[in-house]
């Protein structure tokens, strides 16, 4: 009860500074949680607004599902934040998406079917291609978030060191996980 109470009390304080307060997740919790794991390029970018909340909505072209099965060519995903008619919000943790950048990202759909990206920050990687002995391969990367509070599972505060992965080794751990 007293680590349900930390957290929240964590989550308060935060919201009343007006910061945004993440989960560190481990690459297994993202694989775990979501939905969908979508390896792709962005096509478009176009903000659509819901309610008081402003989102930025990315097209993917996908290239891979790497969790989740479908035959679809692209997707779509929501991230908090963007600008109408002048207005702009800005979401702490929240990713901005580069136009014809290739990615992972690792996805769940809200209760009302809307796809959005788990963890915000922590649930895009860029995808790099490395050479090593003549070989390539995808590698998997996103720097440490440093415009959000990061908390452990207790809701202390902790760091994030960013994230470095193949893709190789992620498709282990999917198909890992749905055999769990």
């Amino acid at each position: 009860m007293a680590r349900i109470l930390q957290s929240v009390l964590a989550l308060f304080l935060a919201a009343g500074l007006g910061a945004t307060t993440l989960e560190r997740l481990t690459v297994d919790q993202m694989v775990e949680k979501s939905t969908s794991i979508v390896r792709g390029k962005v096509l478009s970018a176009s903000p659509v607004q819901r309610g008081s909340l402003i989102y930025t909505v990315y097209r993917l072209q996908v290239m891979e599902w790497i969790k989740g099965s479908t035959t679809s060519t692209s997707t779509e995903v929501y991230v908090p934040g963007g600008v109408i008619n002048g207005r702009r919000q800005s979401i702490a943790g929240a990713p901005a998406l580069e136009l014809g950048a290739e990615y992972v990202v690792f996805v769940w759909l809200s209760p009302s079917g809307t796809p959005h990206i788990i963890g915000l920050s922590q649930g895009v990687l860029s995808v790099k291609m490395s050479t090593s002995a003549g070989a390539a391969e995808a590698v998997l990367s996103r720097g440490p978030i440093e415009d959000a509070q990061v908390v452990d599972n207790n809701g202390q505060p902790t760091s994030d060191a960013g994230l470095k992965l193949s893709l190789s080794n992620l498709r282990l751990r999917a198909r890992q996980a749905v055999v769990r």
